[in-house]
């Protein structure tokens, strides 16, 4: 082999080795814990364990193909050439087939050991929509994340120490052949949003804006206009969510009520009753012993027809 030819050969070694490394700190990073391979009657899949639906989340969207489209094996499915890349729970399973059954699909994301469900990242909330390039958007849960699919911000920690996350899209505006790109970050606070903002517009470039928890960063290549375009879609609308019980039907407060006449009616009844019983004893009581006095005494009328 000539020198040339070895150099070459190196240099191909050594890319390949850097991708393996990458691959591997993304893996660490979005929560991998273990990964198996399997068959279904002749489909063969891999399905990847992650830690939470985040980190599967993150990972679905880095596995599958910017050239793949939406498939309808799953809610979450995106289809490809030769396969087909599915998030489920905390999982991400790659099929070795551009269209597998659906049955088949359900049936082998079903027997999936230790899955965990939870809610969807708020972050997917606020990430705008109008002018996404499918399948482009890419999560950002730490370093190695940020260095791969946002390099450009390399220089500037936004806070994933602090439980930041973001995401970081390619977005198609009128005009304009070429994306332009936005991250999206997401904060516990709108203080640490503040504080973070100061450091991305240290970046040459670069055009932020923050809304409540949210900054949005314009990525360096994008003109003003679609800076603007892009910063004026990041909003932060707070939700609150009332968990007060239903009215009460018509019906049932008039039932209670006539309950409750029936009830008072019968109480005061009795207390009467009780009353004229009490008082009656204690006359008869105050007769026999001789203790009733004349003045006291009951006047009774002795009326008759003659």
């Amino acid at each position: 082999m000539s020198r040339s030819s070895s150099l070459v050969f190196a240099s191909l070694l050594a890319v390949v080795s850097m991708a393996a490394a990458n691959d591997e700190a993304l893996w660490n990073e979005y929560g991998r814990v273990q990964t198996d391979t399997g068959t279904s009657g002749t489909l063969k899949y891999t399905a990847y364990r992650m830690k939470d639906l985040t980190g599967a989340l993150a990972a679905w969207e880095w596995l599958r193909s910017p050239a793949g489209k939406s498939c309808d094996q799953a809610p979450f499915c995106t289809q490809e050439a030769n396969r087909i890349t599915v998030l489920h729970n905390n999982y991400v399973v790659t099929f070795d087939s551009p269209a597998p059954p659906k049955a088949a699909v359900e049936g082998v994301l079903q027997g999936l050991p230790g899955q965990r469900d939870s809610a969807l990242p708020a972050i997917l909330t606020f990430v705008p929509q109008q002018g996404l390039v499918p399948d482009s958007a890419r999560y950002l849960l730490g370093k190695a994340s940020a260095a791969e699919f946002a390099g450009e911000l390399g220089s500037v920690d936004p806070g994933f120490a602090e439980g930041a996350e973001g995401q970081v899209a390619a977005y198609k505006l009128p005009g304009s052949k070429t994306p332009a790109r936005l991250a999206v970050f997401y904060y516990v606070s709108p203080e640490a949003a503040r504080m973070h903002m100061a450091d991305f517009r240290q970046i040459p470039g670069v055009q932020v804006k923050r809304s409540g928890l949210l900054l949005g960063v314009v990525l360096p290549g994008a003109t003003e206009q679609q800076a603007d375009t892009l910063l004026s879609r990041v909003e932060y609308n707070a939700k609150i969510t009332w968990n007060d019980p239903p009215p009460p039907g018509q019906i049932k407060p008039l039932y209670r009520l006539l309950l409750n006449i029936i009830y008072m009616s019968v109480l005061l009844s009795g207390v009467c009753l009780l009353g004229g019983l009490i008082y009656a004893g204690m006359r008869i009581y105050r007769r026999r012993f001789g203790e009733l006095e004349s003045q006291e005494a009951m006047t009774t009328l002795h009326l008759s027809r003659d």
